[in-house]
Order: structure tokens, then C-alpha cells, then sequence
């Protein structure tokens, strides 16, 4: 059996060095501000709001006029003959020139309202995208919030099993010494040895289990993978949420039904912009040119050059466009789905929050049953270890109560962090998240 003894000892000198590569703390605000800034998803969404910004502007609804300059310059060399009644005439090779510059202005007086239509839809998808950052930052938050409480109950459930292993050792020890006083016998040992390798397989496996959820941690935050946090211990769980106030804040707040809103007027918009089409259009163009030529050769004329100002106004009417007439039909009823799917997703979101204040309410009730259970099975303990030490009871009876004390532990670590993660979902859907 020394082999096992072997893995014990590489097991324990392993959990020994790991956590003096995580010296620094990370409170929760820590990480807030970590994910805030560095999230992947969050810079590249907050990019995309910034590009809706830029887009809802009158210089991009057709608000300002256009303005172009021309300019080109020609040069041809050639020679030949004339041919003419009086006889054909050869002429030496020539260079001959083109020349012309100018600039124009084209604006839209009137388009039948299609550019304002345009440049409301516009804003009102800047809007749509700031309550999809929104809604990203929410979510963004509600998976680190997930995630760092994660790690805090596995740290909990590192400190519990370190303590049972502990607890395991004190009792091998006590059997070999008590075997060695012909007072225990071989199968004492082999079956504190057996309990303790247990314990140490779940210490271990539980450290796995934890470098894996700081490493995704990290992730969320946007710092480097590898890098070792241990977290403050700082869970703080409001039990006083109301259920009146969960429905009206959701109904009130909730992002969905803000982006759902966001969308019926970006419907409505693009009714008025389709109808715009049915409407004249008034422009006006004004100019100012130069051309020229110069040709040696000329028959006649061997230069000229023009110049000076232009201007107009032109109309354009449809007076008939059967695809426009069903564009505007096809607007309205994009408009009237989303008043149903409004309708449909309020009565979703009323639901989400009735269910989530129900778990809410459950995972408060769980978690202080099973504190009452850790208060009786710590004393159960206490006795038992008393009583195994006075050689009462069994080793296999202390270690059925040992078992219980770590079970109930961890079942209480489990019971409390997610009743925490229901309050966080019950924030979230109250679009409270962010404030707290």
C-alpha cells in the first residue's frame, strides 16, 4: 500500500504549491470594471452603436447637396492629307489639345418627405443599436456575475474538502497508531487509507474544475487566460425582492420590450418613407465650366475656348409604380406583426418574470434549509468525533458522519449561490442589472 501513500503525499505537495501562484484578490467591482472595459463582445458592439451613430445624421439622409468637379486634358499628335478640289495638301506632323474643367452642385428641394422619413429611421436605429449594447452589457454582466460566484463556491468547496482530507489523515494516523497498540485491526487501516484517497481524488478533481472557471473567468473579463485570481469572499444576497415590484420593473424596464418599441417605430417610419414615393421630387444644379481646344491644323479654327455658368431645375413624378403600392401594403402589415409580437412578447416577458421570482423565492427557501442542515450535521459531527475518539462508535460510523458534515456543506454552497443567481436573473429581467 505504499504507493498509495506515494499519491497522497505528490497529491498534497501539488495543493500545496498551487495557491502561492494566486496571490492577488479579485472583488467582484474588480471584475466589473475588468469586463467592462476589455469584453471582447462589448468593444466590438460598442463599435457597431458608433457606426449607427454616425449614419444617423441629415448629411447622410440627403439633407446636404452633392458636389462634384470634373476636369480632363487631351493630347493627340497626328499628320496626313487634305484632300480638296484644288489639289490634295499634306501637312506635318501636329499635336492637337482637349481641355475642359468644372464643378456642379445637385440638391433635392423636395422628395416628398423621403429623406426626413430616411433620417428618422436613421435615429431611431442609433437608438435600437444603444439598447442592443444595452441588452449585451446586461447579459455580459449576468455571465461574469454567473461565472464569479461559480468560482467562489468552488473555492468554498476546495476549503470544505481540504478539511475533510484533514480530517481523513487525523484518522489513518489514529489507526495505525492504534494498530500498532493491537488495538485496531489491518482492515481499520486499509479503510481509512481508501477514504482518504477519496478525498484526495475529489480535492483534485475539484481544483481541475476550478482553473477551468477562472480561466473562462478571465475570459469574460478580456484578461489574460492564464492569469490566477483568488476572489473575495463577498456574497451578499437581497432576500426583500417583492413580486409586484419584479413584474412592474420588467414591464417598465425590460430591453426586449425597449427594442421591441424601438422597432414598431422604425415600422411606422418606413410606411411614411414608402408612401413618400408617390410624391414629386424638386431638385436644382448650378454649375460653372471650362473647356477649350487647340489644334493647329484647324482647317478654319485653330483654338476656342468657352466658359461661365449653368443652373436648372428638374422635376421627376411617378406617376404610376405598382411596386411601390406594394411596398407600402407589405410596411403595413410588417407593422401590425409587430404589434402582435409586442403583445406576444410582453405576455413572455410577464411570464419570464413570474417564473423567475418563483425560483427566486425557492432558491431562498432551500438555501436556508440546508444552513439548518449544516448546523445539525456540524454537531452530529462534533459527537461523532468525540465519540470515535473514545472509541464508541466505528470508523465506518464516523466516516458516515464525516461524509454527511462535507455533503451538507457543499449542498449549502451549492443552495447558496443559486439563490444569488437567482436574484442576479431576477435583476436582470427588472433591467436593474446594470445598478446593482
Amino acid at each position: 500500500m505504499h504507493w498509495k501513500n506515494n499519491v497522497v503525499c505528490i497529491v498534497l505537495s501539488l495543493l500545496w504549491i498551487v495557491p502561492l501562484h494566486a496571490q492577488d484578490v479579485l472583488s467582484f467591482d474588480d471584475a466589473l470594471k475588468f469586463t467592462l472595459e476589455q469584453n471582447y463582445s462589448i468593444k466590438m458592439a460598442r463599435l457597431d452603436e458608433q457606426a449607427a451613430k454616425n449614419n444617423a445624421s441629415r448629411a447622410n439622409s440627403g439633407y446636404v447637396p452633392n458636389v462634384n468637379g470634373t476636369g480632363a486634358y487631351n493630347w493627340t499628335l497626328y499628320k496626313g492629307t487634305t484632300e480638296a478640289i484644288s489639289g490634295d495638301t499634306d501637312f506635318d506632323a501636329a499635336s492637337s489639345y482637349n481641355y475642359n474643367a468644372g464643378v456642379s452642385l445637385n440638391y433635392t428641394l423636395f422628395d416628398g418627405q423621403g429623406r426626413k422619413f430616411d433620417y428618422l429611421q436613421l435615429k431611431e436605429t442609433h437608438a435600437l443599436s444603444q439598447l442592443q449594447v444595452r441588452q449585451l452589457i446586461e447579459n455580459t454582466i449576468l455571465e461574469l456575475s454567473t461565472i464569479y460566484y461559480d468560482v467562489l463556491k468552488l473555492q468554498e468547496a476546495d476549503s470544505s474538502l481540504q478539511q475533510a482530507l484533514e480530517i481523513s489523515k487525523e484518522r489513518l494516523q489514529r489507526a495505525e497508531y492504534a494498530y500498532e497498540y493491537g488495538q485496531a485491526n489491518q482492515l481499520d487501516i486499509l479503510n481509512a487509507k481508501v477514504d482518504l484517497n477519496v478525498d484526495s481524488i475529489n480535492l483534485v478533481n475539484n481544483l481541475q474544475v476550478l482553473g477551468n472557471a477562472r480561466r473562462t473567468l478571465n475570459l469574460v473579463m478580456g484578461t489574460e487566460i492564464e492569469t490566477l485570481y483568488n476572489l473575495a469572499d463577498e456574497l451578499v444576497i437581497n432576500q426583500n425582492i417583492q413580486e409586484n415590484d419584479v413584474v412592474s420593473a420588467t414591464l417598465a424596464n425590460n430591453v426586449e420590450i425597449a427594442a421591441l418599441n424601438s422597432d414598431l417605430k422604425i415600422a411606422e417610419l418606413s410606411i411614411g418613407s414608402a408612401k413618400s414615393n408617390w410624391l414629386p421630387g424638386l431638385g436644382v444644379n448650378a454649375g460653372y465650366s471650362y473647356r477649350g481646344t487647340d489644334d493647329p491644323n484647324g482647317a478654319f479654327v485653330t483654338g476656342s475656348s468657352s466658359y461661365g455658368p449653368n443652373a436648372g431645375l428638374s422635376l421627376n413624378w411617378s406617376l404610376f409604380d405598382f411596386r411601390n403600392k406594394t411596398r407600402v401594403q407589405n410596411a403595413k402589415i410588417d407593422l401590425e406583426s409587430k404589434r402582435i409580437e409586442e403583445e406576444s412578447v410582453k405576455q413572455t416577458v410577464r411570464l419570464n418574470a413570474l417564473n423567475a421570482y418563483a425560483v427566486y423565492t425557492n432558491a431562498l427557501f432551500v438555501m436556508q434549509a440546508q444552513q439548518e442542515n449544516v448546523n445539525t450535521a456540524q454537531n452530529n459531527f462534533e459527537r461523532s468525533q468525540e465519540a470515535f475518539k473514545l472509541a464508541s462508535i466505528t470508523s465506518v460510523e464516523f466516516r458516515q458522519a464525516q461524509v454527511n458534515l462535507l455533503n451538507t456543506k457543499l449542498q449549502y454552497s451549492e443552495a447558496k449561490y443559486n439563490a444569488k443567481n437567482a436574484e442576479l436573473n431576477v435583476l436582470a429581467l427588472m433591467g436593474a442589472l446594470m445598478n446593482n
